[in-house]
């Protein structure tokens, strides 16, 4: 198949346009063509063919076409494991049929008409995530060969540290404070130096797979539907793929999958109850719970350390392992 792209000024990014109206579609092309390569298409079947033999980088995608539904694009990129990002471009009635079916599964949404200087940066900036994504997949797979050659713990920690702040900021700084309380509990309990060192690496670790979740999902301001939230969920899993070709300790391991795991059996992602989960993932899991109280991230606003202690002590035998609750209960202040 020959290439379909246009010559660019501006190489660094293939986006293929799939609008079946022609007025958009040439709108787009006039738009988009001094700095992307770009390829049109008003056909799901050759969207898809093209997809199958070309490297995408994005999609501009309408939800209605002659031969089907955006969203049937969508599950096929799934299908197909294609990294592609999409942003919809479509109706104000088709949206609103689907949006909460593709919601999860797209980097914006843009409205018909489109705002050209909306759509732009909307393009530049899924662009730019999508680039420093790329770039923290790199450092991932750099920072596995480190280990594998013999980093220790503790100067593995600088190195997770640039990671998770190239991400979020937030998702350093909430690292940080989880491996303080986490470290904290630790010191209380009858475990060896070396099984301190991969709680206090487990813990900094303990949501690296966010790495793999859109922005939006992170930000402090964005309303999350129920869909949303069950895309978060999937952290644990995505991490544990993140780091599957580094040799972590299991201890490391079982806190990235099972930090979220309750007491009471109904955490996620495997629904482990009481000691079933290891004890690593059980002091992440209370030093999480803990700074998402303090820092206001599960409720309407933060509580001072007295209420959250307490609130840490009556999560015991719900969320969280009871001895530990009632035992950081006590050491925190």
């Amino acid at each position: 198949m020959n290439s379909p792209f246009s010559s660019p000024s501006f190489p660094h990014a293939n986006i293929l346009i799939v609008e079946d109206e022609e007025g958009p579609r040439e709108s787009l092309k006039l738009i988009l063509s001094p700095y992307y390569n770009l390829c049109t298409v008003d056909r799901a079947e050759v969207a898809l063919d093209i997809l199958q033999n070309q490297p995408i980088d994005l999609i501009t995608l309408d939800l209605k076409l002659p031969d089907g539904y955006g969203t049937d694009i969508l599950s096929s990129l799934r299908e197909m494991g294609k990294d592609v990002d999409v942003i919809i471009i479509t109706g104000y009635g088709t949206l609103q049929s689907a949006i909460e079916a593709i919601r999860p599964w797209v980097a914006a949404y843009i409205l018909k008409p489109f705002n050209v200087s909306e759509l732009l940066d909307v393009i530049q900036k899924t662009l730019e995530r999508r680039k420093r994504l790329s770039s923290l997949q790199d450092a991932i797979q750099a920072f596995g060969s480190l280990w594998t050659s013999g980093i220790d713990t503790q100067s593995a920690i600088p190195h997770i540290e640039t990671l998770l702040e190239a991400k979020h900021g937030d998702l350093l700084e909430h690292a940080k404070r989880v491996n303080f309380y986490a470290s904290l509990l630790s010191e209380h309990l009858n475990l060896s130096q070396t099984d301190r060192d991969l709680i206090h690496l487990g813990a900094y670790l303990h949501d690296v797979g966010k790495i793999g979740i859109h922005d939006r999902l992170l930000s402090k301001n964005s309303t999350l539907t129920n869909q949303d939230q069950e895309l978060l969920k999937c952290h644990p899993s995505i991490g544990i793929q993140m780091i599957s070709n580094i040799p972590f300790h299991q201890a490391v391991v079982d806190i990235i999958r099972h930090h979220h795991e309750r007491f009471d059996g109904m955490g996620f992602p495997e629904g482990l109850r009481g000691e079933a989960i290891p004890m690593p993932a059980r002091i992440v899991a209370l030093a999480n719970t803990f700074d998402n109280i303090v820092t206001g991230q599960d409720r309407s606003s933060p509580l001072p350390i007295p209420e959250a202690r307490e609130a840490i002590r009556l999560e015991g035998g719900k969320s969280l392992d009871p001895q530990l609750a009632d035992l950081f209960a006590k050491v925190v202040w």
